[in-house]
């Protein structure tokens, strides 16, 4: 499944009604049809149910949602709108016509008691305000009426789009619909997975509505990462093969303060089916890291004060050509030598992660993202600051037009932009993660899925997929262990021996 702009949902649906010939009053009847199959499934008919309908064809779903439920036998639906036929969508004033004749009672009053009323009585209130083109900011009545059901203790479920978010951006349109569940159609949208919409959307459940497949194949957006998706993505390991065959790994970080960041790193790479892997550390913590990697090579490097030195650069140079990959940055620190070692990694031809400490050191030397080898960098917001020179405000306004410029002046990187929902990019494709929980919001988590990234590319040699792969595995991961342990508990070690079963379940379903 792909999360789409606005103007390609709506070119989805103009190609439905014109090229296919399907009315547009059935994608409307279909949308409720689905709605209503939800319904059916999770909630219960005694339910008082309020569906709050706006000026627009998403008011119409509304409408038709309210004449399914009651033919389906719901004993308690009650219709607001505050529009007469005249100031409707023509589709929209089709179902209200329709609704009205089912006898199905609907409010029409903009008096605050009333609606207090209305929303008191309810159990289950279904945001039908506006939908995915809203353009203004909201105002007068339906800002009043929003923060109503905001503050009012009750179940909300939004049709296609918490009203109020921008179908695109995300961004608030003054004030927006605080949902619980989003029943969105066909496709994701953008907005509802880019913050703050994200914030707003709850869980969100794609729902079909009947589209021709060869409609829903064609329109452009990013993939959504499931579990079938990633299935046909992860490396594949032959009985016919061997150490070598799965990729000769150098990691570069760690110091006296920041050993875990290497550790947890390098048995994430080790888990996740790295062939062989060598950690280039400061030799004040080589004892250290040996008593816990018997699996991993180590070579220590020159230190001062517990972070790298810069004789270390000149030993990186003698010996950076013997491995196939490089990943630098874990729990490095940040100094002059390690500048020195990350331009060292940029200027040779080795394909590499960035990740960590690296990632602040390549923004001042951008310049060496013009190599064209294969660079993956992972990331977070602040990260991607130092990378792109955009402010974090500008980033999280609209990460995707952030990623399409840098990715256009480095087009030979792989960038996971790491958020609640990660965008995985190249020049050519976007993935979206929509997978994990706040388990993951625990230092360490980071150092977890770059050695993930490592493991897998090392099999792979494929940039994109494994950096896709790498980080649904990863959230997949916090999402398994969530159903058993609490979130506060859940360490990073604890994804990294839970990592096994991950991939077991991916591989065999």
């Amino acid at each position: 499944m792909k999360a789409v702009t606005v103007e390609t949902m709506r070119k989805m649906d103009e190609t439905a009604i014109h090229t296919y010939g399907i009315p547009s009053t059935v994608l409307m009847e279909h949308a409720a049809m689905a709605v209503c199959g939800y319904f059916l499934a999770h909630i219960e008919k005694s339910k008082h149910v309020l569906i709050v309908c706006g000026p627009g064809n998403n008011g119409g779903d509304g409408f038709a949602l309210a004449r399914l439920l009651v033919q389906e036998g719901y004993t308690h639906v009650q219709l607001h709108c505050c529009v007469d036929y005249g100031h409707m969508s023509l589709d929209e004033a089709v179902f209200a016509k329709v609704a009205n004749s089912y006898q199905i009672p609907c409010s029409h009053s903009e008096e605050r008691k009333d609606i207090e009323q209305l929303i008191q009585d309810a159990d289950i209130i279904v945001d039908a305000l506006f939908g995915t083109g809203l353009s203004r900011t909201i105002s007068g009545f339906y800002d009043r009426l929003i923060l109503q059901i905001n503050l009012a203790d009750k179940m909300v479920i939004s049709i296609d789009i918490a009203s109020g978010i921008h179908g695109n951006s995300g961004q608030i349109m003054g004030c927006a619909i605080q949902a619980d569940i989003t029943l969105t159609f066909e496709s994701y949208k953008l907005g509802q997975i880019l913050y703050p919409g994200s914030a707003y959307s709850g869980k969100i459940i794609p729902l079909s509505i009947q589209m021709p497949k060869a409609i829903e194949q064609m329109a452009e957006g990013l993939l959504v990462l499931e579990d079938d998706l990633v299935k046909t993505l992860l490396p594949q390991r032959s009985s016919h093969s061997h150490k070598g065959t799965y990729g000769k790994a150098l990691m570069i970080g760690g110091s006296k303060e920041m050993h875990g960041a290497v550790t947890m790193a390098a048995k994430a790479a080790l888990r996740s089916g790295i062939g062989t892997l060598t950690l280039f550390v400061p030799d004040c913590i080589t004892l250290l890291l040996a008593s816990k990697l018997e699996e991993s090579m180590i070579i220590g490097a020159a230190s001062e004060d517990g972070f790298f030195a810069h004789d270390a650069i000149t030993a990186l140079k003698r010996i950076l050509s013997q491995y196939d990959m490089i990943i630098i940055g874990n729990g490095m620190g940040r100094n002059e030598a390690g500048k020195e070692l990350v331009r060292t990694v940029l200027e040779s031809d080795r394909p590499c992660i960035l990740d960590g400490d690296a990632l602040y050191e390549t923004g001042k030397i951008t310049a060496a993202l013009q190599r064209p080898y294969p660079t993956i960098l992972t990331p977070h917001v602040k990260e991607m600051s130092y990378l792109s020179g955009h402010s974090i405000k500008d980033i999280q306004q609209d990460p995707i037009a952030v990623l399409k410029e840098f990715l256009r002046k480095y087009p030979f990187s792989t960038v996971a932009l790491k958020d609640a929902h990660t965008i995985i990019a190249n020049s050519q494709q976007m993935y979206l993660n929509l997978a994990g929980n706040h388990a993951l919001a625990k230092g360490g988590s980071g150092d977890v899925l770059c050695g993930i990234l490592a493991g897998l590319f090392g099999q792979s040699k494929d940039a994109l997929t494994s950096a896709a792969c790498a980080v649904y595995v990863h959230a997949i991961t916090a999402d398994l262990l969530i159903q058993d342990e609490d979130a506060n508990s859940i360490l990073p070690n604890d994804l990294i021996a839970s990592l096994s079963d991950t991939y077991q379940i991916l591989r065999e379903g």
